[in-house]
């Protein structure tokens, strides 16, 4: 199989400085000459584990048992052929990253574009130059290294988003806490929660007072994903650590910004809107900061006007309460923008105008009014790419 013998100018196992006592190799080769020649090799050049198959079934085996760093593949074996075994080890998702060098006397175009076609990730022919045939085994061995170090990182972060996904999740309201709300006041509450990729930027939340009153809060950050969602928990921190007046959700959004305004880098904020629902006396007072209009409906359909500047802007930002009736029967909804500016198959987004059919739509579907909207939403948009909240808030008889 070699040309010559192999001498090593260095130490061994030193020539690039990387520890390689861990890695494991498999053999797959033809002649128990040749394969206690290269376990030799191997092991001079530092590898720590080497292990010898028979025939590809054996090597399979041995991959699923101990997941090698390498294979070396004589791909003239009799039996399965090198591309063939190849193919079988690439059907595993998991595998498809893990080095092959194959090993060939037939060097021709045809045989090396095959083999490298089936998987390979590497071809030396014989006779097999040792010094050569050494560096390309330590090239793979230390990407192979890097990429699983690469796939640890994957690993521990994915893990933390999970984490922190479930984390965001919890600071929504339970359905406990909503249905609470509705025998006390008569107010049903349908919500849904759709972040844009693991993490979001949108968040909702929901407090009632002694009195009866309930304040509902919808607020959206600038971006999405993981500083999206970072802002989210210092806001809802933020509002647990304020106790609101539901009396002045104006001066409450004003709290909030000069909050914010310290605590948010340069061009991050948030649209937010307050909304409180009083049933003593039929009516619901809010406060918006840039949020997207709400449509509601008592009984008339019209647009509330949620302008302002967005919080965490300006030290300067001013918030004014507007005051409309909502009697028994009434309903609003509130949305994140995501839902006017997600565009459908033909490019097209909808518009304010379009949500003003909304409240009759869902006050006449009843419990799973929300649900079939957001699955027709989204049965035209296959991706959303931003962060997508919903809720629904209706005045029925209390109990």
């Amino acid at each position: 199989m070699f040309d010559e013998d192999v001498t090593f100018e260095t130490e061994p196992g030193t020539e690039s400085g990387v520890d390689l006592s861990a890695c494991r190799v498999l053999l797959l080769l033809e002649g128990v000459e040749t394969r206690a020649r290269v376990t030799a090799l191997l092991s001079a050049a530092g590898v720590g584990t080497v292990d010898v198959a028979g025939d590809a079934a054996g090597a399979l085996g041995l991959i699923a048992d101990h997941e090698p760093d390498l294979v070396l593949l004589d791909i003239d074996l009799p039996g399965l052929d090198g591309p063939g075994f190849c193919r079988r080890v690439r059907t595993d998702a998991g595998r498809r990253l893990l080095p092959i060098l194959a090993v060939t006397g037939d060097g021709g175009t045809p045989r090396r574009s095959a083999i490298f076609r089936a998987g390979a990730s590497d071809l030396v022919t014989r006779p097999v130059h040792g010094p050569e045939f050494v560096a390309r085994v330590r090239n793979l061995l230390e990407n192979r290294r890097l990429v699983r170090t690469l796939e640890d990182h994957v690993r521990l972060m994915r893990w933390e988003l999970d984490l922190a996904r479930v984390m965001q999740e919890h600071l929504l309201p339970t359905p406990e806490s909503l249905e609470k709300i509705r025998l006390s006041s008569g107010l049903w509450i349908q919500s849904h929660f759709q972040p844009s990729s693991e993490l979001g930027g949108d968040l909702w939340s929901v407090r009632s007072f002694a009195d009866g009153r309930a304040m509902i809060a919808l607020f959206d950050f600038s971006g999405h994903g993981l500083s999206a969602a970072l802002n989210t928990f210092r806001l809802h921190a933020l509002m647990s650590e304020i106790p609101p007046d539901p009396d002045d959700p104006a001066g409450y959004l004003a709290v909030l910004n000069g909050r914010l305004v310290d605590l948010l880098p340069r061009g991050q904020f948030a649209t937010m809107i307050l909304v409180v629902v009083d049933n003593r006396l039929g009516h619901l007072t809010f406060s918006a900061a840039g949020a997207p209009t709400p449509v509601i409906a008592n009984p008339a359909v019209d647009r509330l006007d949620s302008s302002g500047l967005p919080l965490g802007v300006s030290h300067a930002a001013r918030y004014d309460n507007q005051r409309c009736p909502f009697p028994e029967g009434a309903s609003l909804f509130l949305y994140s923008d995501a839902l006017i500016e997600s565009p459908d198959g033909a490019g097209r987004c909808l518009s304010p105008h379009d949500l003003d059919g909304v409240p009759a739509r869902l006050r006449g579907a009843g419990d799973d009014g929300l649900r079939v909207l957001v699955t027709e939403f989204l049965a035209d948009r296959p991706v959303v790419a931003d962060d997508l909240t919903l809720i629904w808030l209706h005045r029925r008889p209390a109990a």
